[in-house]
């Protein structure tokens, strides 16, 4: 970190600058990978700056074992179980409720539909639902063998009768393989059917994986089957947003030269805010000598009363760079480097990036090679690890101090 006269102690014969031109504004941004997520998404939130959100997941079921016909047998019913993740591992408002309803996919999942604004085709009539609070610590109870247990924190849906005799009446042929069992039933769709007031709203984040989601037929009063999202069943979720103020969508429409004292990011491909550091070869002085950057930091703030204790601030951010072929989303040198930073100092009400070895980069390729790589950073709210559908508001007003955003520089001509 810089030291506390923000100087260039400890860089003997360099220079420090704070003062070089930023542009800041909203952008557009692209869809995300989602079909290969730590964890997926439900639910949905209305916030009055950043729109409505939502999240649905869709998933495949494999089997434990082949063979296991019990249709024979006298069925009593089928449960969906889904396990939440943590119970930290949500956004918004746990006092208010989540809908949603479960269909059951008319479409086989497969290696084409990976990114969030894709979708997959259902049955329009639902097999099951849920209505209630989003009660992360609270026990899911199974019936096993019998007997009742608790286990992880989750939801827990009985499955229409259609829906249960269906899966209850699956043939020998239907049970032999995985591959078998897909082609007769292709999986489900976990989908919100609400609208939060504005202000409102949560999305949680679910284990499709976990130990205890499962589809359970229970049969002869005391036995049961189950079918896992287990070994490489898929998996995918997808994002929508809607309804953003005028303020980001205006933001997205304006030219690449237009510079914003405030801007915004938003998880789930809602949006992000883009830097540009139009005068950065500024500082060279003599085409015979190279730049040697000793320190580069960017600081970003939120802006005073845009945050809660319901939408709280992120936990973490990223600072990218853009693709030169593609302009997507790509990781900066710095991004591997133990001291890149980015998690929010609640002390200080601010995130900052270590970008050293990324501007060195700038000035090698332009002073070296001919190239200007200088394209700019982009602030995104991680797509995963953790898995958060945050928000926040940035201050970017430049040149005040302790406050909005700073990029600062030490560096020397050799």
């Amino acid at each position: 970190m810089f030291l506390a006269n923000e100087g260039t102690l400890g860089f003997e014969g360099y220079s420090f600058i704070d003062s070089l031109k930023m542009l800041t504004s909203t952008v557009r941004e692209d869809s995300l990978k989602t079909d290969s997520l730590s964890h997926n998404l439900i639910g949905v939130i209305n916030d009055a700056e950043f729109g409505r959100y939502e999240a649905s997941s869709f998933f495949q079921f494999k089997l434990p074992q082949v063979d296991k016909v019990v249709s024979s047998q006298t069925l009593d019913s089928v449960v969906l179980f889904i396990q939440y993740t943590s119970s930290i591992a949500y956004y918004g408002d746990l006092n208010g409720n989540l809908s949603f309803k479960v269909y059951e996919l008319s479409e086989s999942m497969n290696s084409t539909v990976t990114h969030s604004n894709q979708t997959y085709t259902y049955n329009p009539t639902p097999v099951g639902s849920f209505a209630g609070k989003v009660k992360l610590t609270d026990s899911m109870q199974l019936t096993q063998l019998g007997k009742r247990v608790k286990v992880a924190p989750g939801i827990s849906i009985k499955l229409s009768t259609a829906m249960a005799q269906k899966l209850f009446n699956a043939s020998a042929t239907d049970l032999k393989s995985s591959d078998n069992f897909l082609q007769y039933f292709k999986g489900l769709a976990i989908v919100p059917d609400q609208t939060p007031s504005i202000g409102s709203g949560v999305i949680a984040a679910v284990n499709l994986k976990g130990a205890f989601t499962r589809l359970r037929i229970y049969y002869n009063d005391s036995l049961q089957s189950d079918f896992g999202v287990i070994d490489n069943a898929k998996r995918f979720t997808q994002y929508k947003v809607s309804g953003q103020s005028n303020s980001i969508k205006n933001q997205k429409a304006a030219p690449d030269t237009a510079n914003f004292s405030t801007t915004y990011v938003q998880a789930m491909a809602g949006a992000k805010t883009k830097i540009q550091f139009p005068n950065l070869f500024s500082i060279i002085t003599s085409s015979s000598k190279k730049i040697s950057i000793g320190k580069a930091e960017i600081i970003i703030r939120p802006v005073a009363g845009s945050f809660n204790n319901f939408f709280t601030l992120p936990t973490r951010l990223l600072l990218l760079h853009p693709d030169p072929t593609t302009n997507l989303n790509a990781g900066i040198i710095d991004l591997i480097e133990p001291f890149y930073g980015g998690k929010y100092n609640s002390i200080t009400n601010e995130y900052r990036f270590n970008i050293t070895r990324h501007i060195q980069s700038i000035f090698t390729d332009y002073q070296l090679h001919g190239k200007n790589s200088n394209n700019g950073l982009f602030i995104v709210a991680p797509s995963d690890n953790p898995i958060a559908p945050s928000r926040i508001v940035l201050d970017t007003r430049k040149r005040t101090a302790n406050a909005g955003i700073e990029f600062k520089l030490v560096y020397t001509e050799l």
